[in-house]
């Protein structure tokens, strides 16, 4: 094993604990709470002291299952809690309205997308500043322990000139899980390729330019829409796409998820195994290839979903502590994730650039 190999091996897979906890009260306890905040933050020793919800018997179910001690009669009553971290893991709809009640001087996680629109995201960003809320999107994919090791091999140089990014995914996503999604008129995007469009931002920066269509499918009907092709703009030397099929419903043997991020000295690979059986998921898995070693196979010790969960809320902990310079996910950062889902919207229903056909 050379020098190479053995600094690629060693590649963290978790984002450091905080030295100091701050305990956690979470409004809104959809799916997403039970299926991952709560056994993200219960597997790495968080407190969470409340829970809000407007439906209060799901919130009393989730507090009696993890042993939760507060259920908050009113959002007010809920806000009321100092020095805590709020989890907001609400629906687009209702964020900007939520945080116009938010107190100032907070600290705060937001579920994306940040509002329904690129304007209430804005809106939004400028309410935080006014009410010094240090807040965060729970863009968690950039804390999943597949892709904190890929971040240090391009800090390290070991990709050389990234040329390649491409995310490719073919599965079968149970929308039922999700019954607001129905009355959204927009919904692959701004819902589920949000997640990807962040981390290429992470990655590459802002695109030039985009070209970006998604479709229905008819045994979907109901949903907007639950497919998408994009293309992102990064100049002549770096090619960037997605391709989303939610609605591969023919078994597992042709499904597949990954993502391949590619340099002029090496290569990585990471397989979204959540996606494959979701909620349940399959192995995570990642593999790096640099000029001076064969492709290296990660032994991953988590997954996406909670673990990645736990690294959005360990860095704002470790900010508010001064532990960590920024919030990786940072309102003010994730406003250009944003931008560009709001630009694949327009760029889908322009419908591109006409073909000039032969009379």
């Amino acid at each position: 094993m050379n020098d190479q190999e053995t600094l690629i091996k060693n590649f963290s897979q978790t984002w450091p604990k905080p030295s100091k906890l701050h305990p956690i009260v979470i409004i809104g306890t959809g799916g997403i709470v039970k299926d991952a905040h709560l056994p993200a933050y219960k597997k790495a020793g968080f407190k969470v002291i409340g829970l809000y919800d407007v439906d209060k018997k799901k919130a009393e179910e989730l507090a009696k299952e993890y042993k939760i001690e507060h259920i908050y009669d009113s959002l007010e009553s809920a806000l009321a809690n100092e020095n805590c971290i709020f989890d907001l893991a609400l629906p687009p709809a209702n964020l900007l309205e939520i945080v116009k009640k938010l107190p100032k001087n907070i600290y705060a996680i937001f579920q994306k997308p940040l509002g329904r629109t690129l304007e209430e995201g804005n809106e939004i960003r400028k309410i935080c500043h006014q009410k010094n809320i240090k807040a965060c999107m729970n863009f968690q994919l950039r804390f999943s322990p597949i892709m904190l090791p890929v971040y240090e091999a391009i800090e390290n140089n070991l990709l050389g000139d990234l040329v390649e990014l491409e995310v490719h995914v073919n599965v079968h996503t149970p929308w039922e899980l999700w019954p607001f999604l129905k009355t959204l008129d927009r919904v692959e995007v701004p819902l589920h390729s949000i997640h990807y469009i962040d981390w290429i931002r992470s990655v590459l920066g802002n695109p030039k330019s985009l070209y970006c269509q998604s479709v229905k499918h008819p045994k979907v009907n109901e949903l907007a829409d639950c497919r998408t092709s994009a293309i992102f703009n990064y100049g002549d030397q770096i090619r960037c796409c997605m391709t989303i099929n939610h609605c591969h419903s023919f078994g597992r043997k042709n499904q597949d998820a990954y993502i391949r991020l590619e340099g002029t000295k090496g290569a990585a690979k990471m397989t979204l195994g959540l996606l494959l059986d979701y909620p349940n998921g399959e192995p995570e898995e990642l593999e790096i290839k640099t000029e001076n070693t064969d492709w290296i196979k990660f032994d991953i010790k988590g997954k996406w979903f909670p673990d990645a969960f736990i690294g959005v809320m360990a860095n704002i902990q470790r900010f508010k502590n001064g532990e960590d310079e920024k919030l990786i996910t940072s309102i003010d950062d994730s406003i250009d994730t944003m931008a560009v889902v709001d630009s694949c919207g327009i760029s889908s229903v322009s419908g591109g650039l006409k073909v000039n056909y032969a009379d």
